[in-house]
């Protein structure tokens, strides 16, 4: 059976869902040794972040200052299951929920790392 519910209710069950998940457990932050205003926070080994602030890096890549987030297939695969939404729906709500809860911009998400064989959904 499925039910039609609101994107504020999809929202704050995947918050729900996610808070749980990572119930007491707070972001690692690690400065970057070569540019002080970046650094890189981990919550567990399912999601990772990693901040650029502006400045130009060794690579010659300059940057204004932007977020990457990367989150682990199992977290993308079981929401997709559990909500019965789209791969970058979800993406998109965990990276509003990170960024809402540890005050961060993010920019860029990306699923990492790469499945190994495609989902079954």
């Amino acid at each position: 059976m499925r039910y039609k519910i609101t994107q504020t209710q999809l929202h704050n069950l995947v918050y729900k869902y996610l808070d749980d998940m990572f119930e007491g457990m707070t972001p690692n932050k690690e400065i970057n040794p070569y540019n002080s205003s970046a650094y890189e926070m981990r919550l567990g080994e399912k999601i990772s972040y990693f901040y650029y602030g502006p400045g130009e890096y060794d690579d010659d890549t300059k940057h204004y200052g932007i977020g990457y987030l990367h989150v682990h297939p199992d977290i993308v695969d079981t929401l997709r299951q559990l909500f019965n939404i789209r791969e970058t729906r979800v993406v998109d709500i965990v990276a509003d929920w990170f960024s809402d809860k540890f005050e961060v911009d993010v920019d860029e998400i990306s699923i990492y790392p790469k499945r190994e064989k495609p989902p079954v959904y």
